[in-house]
């Protein structure tokens, strides 16, 4: 019987890694395309149909846009578990003012995922980022640069992997992002 069990499964054949994470804090007009970009670029690296992005804190997702039939069916399925999400592009949006949804979400989706919060530290947001693969401070060129030094050392000391980085610049990189065609290499190992 163990014959048949070998031939079945080859001796080349891994076990799964789990999709990649990552979590983007700063400010929200300059954090959320960030984070949708860099849910792309994780997309394109791992291969996915489709990425996550969660948003907090949100009252509503965007509007619903064009988005591939892969990032329509992740929305449905965060639907189904209780999370307000729309398609856009190749992402699947939650944006949520419970930050208790935020790991849900993440633990509902077997793809690349990225939080987006921008709302104030907290314990509960600190729990999230123990969680992630990667961690990006979206910094303003206008902000005080010991308090981006600050965050940073703070978020090392907790043993977080962190790149710290400006908005996007590039021209019409922030509309792509934002309607889930952007993409953001990821530094994320």
């Amino acid at each position: 019987m163990s014959g048949l069990l070998d031939r079945a499964a080859p001796a080349s054949a891994t076990v799964p890694q789990a999709a990649a994470r990552a979590l983007v804090l700063g400010r929200q007009r300059d954090a959320v395309p960030v984070a949708a970009a860099l849910a792309g670029g994780l997309r394109e690296r791992e291969r996915a149909a489709a990425a996550l992005l969660v948003t907090w804190p949100a009252s509503e997702p965007p509007r619903p846009a064009l988005g591939t039939p892969a990032a329509a069916r992740l929305a449905a399925r965060m639907e189904l578990r209780g999370l307000r999400a729309v398609a856009r592009g190749r992402l699947a949006w939650v944006a949520t003012d419970d930050i208790g949804l935020l790991a849900r979400a993440v633990a509902a989706a077997d793809v690349p995922a990225v939080v987006a919060i921008t709302g104030p530290r907290s314990a509960a947001s600190d729990e999230v980022l123990s969680e992630q693969d990667h961690v990006v401070l979206v910094v303003d060129p206008e902000d005080d640069p010991h308090l981006a030094a600050l965050a940073a050392a703070d978020l090392e000391a907790r043993g977080v992997s962190i790149t710290t980085r400006g908005a996007l610049a590039a021209p019409g990189a922030r509309v792509a992002a934002l309607a889930g065609w952007g993409r953001l290499r990821p530094e994320v190992a």
